[in-house]
This record gives structure tokens, C-alpha cells and sequence, in this order.
């Protein structure tokens, strides 16, 4: 006995016909949710941060407010500009708010808890910038490229570490 949809040209070559409607939702997949540009960028960035570090990874702590979506932006925040983003793993929160201070150019403000001193890196596709908080958790990154992927490495100090923190905490990449 045959399955019913053999019938139906299930088990056919694919014709002219099929090939215009895949060619179609081709176009559709393209322009409605199109593939990053910079998606081979993205995957290096995270496979060579992976591979040199053995870090605890944040996540990114998300308000009812904050949406999430795939294509040109990688978060947008529908209330208010500049938008902040908090990360968060079992025992470091870091919150950043990127400010304009130039044409293409941002400032990043950042704060990182629990208190303490923490040094601050920021790696991006442009490069590597360091920082380092001050008592509070306090930290300024400026002349930023705006648009840019970026991912946070923080490391507690030493008095930190031995109240348990862990030696490494990386954020997820993102872009502002």
C-alpha cells in the first residue's frame, strides 16, 4: 500500500513550479530575518574568548521593558535612551549605560557588585581597552566605537577572589 501523499507529488523531482516557491521563501527568509553580517565575526569572537579563558559567563538580565531581536540590532530597550544593560551571574552583577560622547563614539559607565576593585576589559573587533574600578565598582570606558560587538572580562581583585568570587567573569557579546 502507497502513502496517500505520494499522490500528492511528495516523492517527485523537484519542477519549475517548486523551484519559484522556495525562491520565494528564500527572499522572504532574507529580507524578514536576514543573517547577521557580521555572524563569522561574532562566532570567532566567542570561540577565541572561550579558548583563552576558563571564566564563568554572565547573562544578561533582561526587564519586562527589553527585547531581544535578530538582524540589524542585537537589543533594543523600548523606554528610554541611553539604555542599560545589566549581567549577571551567581556572585557579580555588572550594569553598564552607554552614553554618545562623540560622532560614533560612545562612553561606557559601568558599575560592578559587590563592591571591591575590579580590572575591566573590554574586548571588541577594534581591539582590547582596560579599566579599573574604583572602590565602589565604578568604572568609564570612553572614545567607544558606537555599533560596535563588545564583550566585558572582569577579574576581581585578589581580597575579592578570596570572599569568593571567581577569578573571571565574562559578559556575553553585544552590541550598543
Amino acid at each position: 500500500m502507497e502513502p496517500e501523499t505520494r499522490s500528492q507529488g511528495e516523492f517527485e523531482p523537484l519542477d519549475s513550479c517548486d523551484e519559484r516557491i522556495l525562491a520565494v521563501i528564500n527572499e522572504l527568509h532574507h529580507r524578514d530575518d536576514p543573517i547577521p553580517i557580521d555572524l563569522n565575526e561574532r562566532v570567532e569572537f566567542v570561540l577565541e574568548l572561550e579558548a583563552a579563558l576558563d571564566a564563568r559567563v554572565a547573562s544578561v538580565y533582561r526587564p519586562a521593558e527589553a527585547a531581544l531581536v535578530r538582524g540589524d540590532s542585537e537589543m533594543t530597550v523600548n523606554q528610554g535612551d541611553p539604555a542599560s544593560i545589566t549581567f549577571d551571574c551567581e556572585t557579580v552583577t555588572v550594569m553598564v549605560t552607554p552614553r554618545p560622547s562623540a560622532v560614533q563614539e560612545i562612553r561606557l559607565d559601568g558599575w560592578i557588585g559587590p563592591e571591591g576593585t575590579y580590572a575591566v576589559e573590554l574586548r571588541s573587533p577594534q581591539g582590547t581597552r582596560r579599566a579599573s574600578t574604583d572602590e565602589s565598582g565604578r568604572f568609564v570606558l570612553e572614545g567607544l566605537p558606537n555599533n560596535e560587538m563588545f564583550q566585558l572580562v572582569i577579574r576581581p581583585d585578589e581580597a575579592l577572589q578570596r570572599e569568593g568570587l571567581p577569578a573571571v567573569v565574562v559578559t556575553p557579546a553585544v552590541r550598543l
